[in-house]
């Protein structure tokens, strides 16, 4: 759900399989950082689980790619092994956050949690917990809308943005897709949210319009326009 925000590092605190399994599964693209195309894991072995080093390897791991990289974010996911062996990512990615001044996001998703939808509510949570609503744009304008759920498969969204310019509607945050995290961190400042699919961050869409009062609107399931309405009234899309 998460790897499509480009220039932010995404750590996988596993052994190396678990990385291997869930690199680049959805084949989106970016309009410029490259960073997410990089593979972060924290290779565990079973000596660094026996032993419990765990939380010392993943902390090294945040301190190396701030240092080799420098992005604006590192998110942090917890795995089945990991979240097995009780390591407790929020408590080291708020040291690191606290210690480099960067910002640490832990996802708590591991595999055994339940279904790839709950995966994605687990991250929309994540976004909403740690990273949307701690930046405060000096740009923000009257027909600035979030799109949430779209993933820019093979470059799918930029056949749809040039219209969105040639309105005059600026795409705040774009979620996942050819995101940004400085755009995600600030959208709680759009106007408006548009769910592509209805089912993969519609948490999201909810708990933004209950906090920062953005209405969202589901993509309808027929050629009819959808009226921008309130609380997930708008149909379902199919």
């Amino acid at each position: 759900m998460l790897q499509p925000i480009t220039d932010v590092a995404h750590l996988v605190h596993a052994p190396l399989a678990c990385e291997g399994n869930s690199w680049d599964n959805r084949g989106a693209a970016s309009s410029g950082p490259t960073l997410w195309r990089t593979s972060f894991t924290t290779d565990l072995t079973e000596l660094d689980v026996v032993m419990g080093q765990g939380e010392r390897k993943l902390f090294k791991a945040i301190r190396e790619i701030r240092r080799a990289y420098a992005p604006p974010a590192i998110f942090v996911y917890s795995t089945c092994v990991t979240a097995l062996i009780g390591d407790d990512i929020e408590a080291v990615c708020k040291r690191a956050a606290e210690k480099f001044d960067l910002p640490v996001v832990p996802i708590n998703a591991p595999g055994f949690v339940g279904s790839k939808n709950l995966g994605n509510k687990l991250a929309g949570e994540a976004l909403l917990d740690h990273v949307i609503g701690t930046v405060e744009p000096d740009d923000a304008g009257p027909y600035d809308i979030n799109i949430l759920g779209e993933f820019n498969l093979s470059g799918e969204f930029w056949l749809v943005k040039p219209l969105l310019d040639r309105l005059g509607i600026r795409v705040r945050a774009s979620i996942p897709g050819d995101a940004r995290y400085l755009h995600v961190a600030s959208a709680h400042r759009a106007r408006a949210t548009m769910m592509v699919c209805s089912t993969a961050l519609i948490n999201l869409a909810r708990k933004m319009e209950q906090r920062w009062d953005i209405p969202f609107s589901k993509a309808p399931s027929t050629a009819s326009p959808t009226p921008l309405k309130r609380s997930g009234r708008s149909p379902d899309c199919s």
